[in-house]
């Protein structure tokens, strides 16, 4: 395995569910607990409507 550093802005967010996402998106990773659907994503492709979001995240 070779990490990599990735050079675009990313935010961590909450979204309602997993509908909401976008599939066709270069770059994405889904979590999800009991509790929420956690999603990190390029900031430009972050869905509309969040519970929550973090933006300006760097690898």
């Amino acid at each position: 395995m070779e990490l990599k550093r990735l050079s675009h802005n990313l935010t961590v967010c909450k979204v309602n569910s997993i509908k909401d996402i976008c599939f066709d998106t270069e770059f994405f990773f889904i979590g999800k607990t009991d509790e929420e659907i956690s999603l990190v994503c390029r900031t430009e492709d972050t869905p509309t409507g969040t519970i929550e979001r973090e933006d300006g995240r760097r690898t």
